[in-house]
């Protein structure tokens, strides 16, 4: 599993949208797409139910979502104890 890949997870769930993500992580939305793809490819799940409004979380993205939170959590806190 690659931070990155969980990293535009967490954008296009606190987004709701993968468009949305990309123009906050300044990155094309097919770049966003295929990283989640890749992402669920990993885990072999689905995370998410694309909408033509959006992005939903699927159970399984909102299991995953509290981990990458704590994932993004412990990133920051290396970040601190590095710097």
């Amino acid at each position: 599993m690659n931070w990155d890949d969980v990293r535009i997870f967490l954008a296009v769930a606190r987004a709701g949208q993968i468009l949305g993500a990309a123009k906050r992580l300044e990155l094309n939305h097919a770049t966003v797409s295929r990283r989640v793809a890749a992402l669920e490819d990993a885990l072999r799940t689905k995370l998410f139910r694309r909408l033509t409004t959006g992005s939903e979380l699927t159970p399984a993205g909102e299991r995953f979502l509290d981990i990458a939170e704590r994932m993004e959590g412990d990133m920051i806190a290396a970040r601190s104890t590095m710097a």
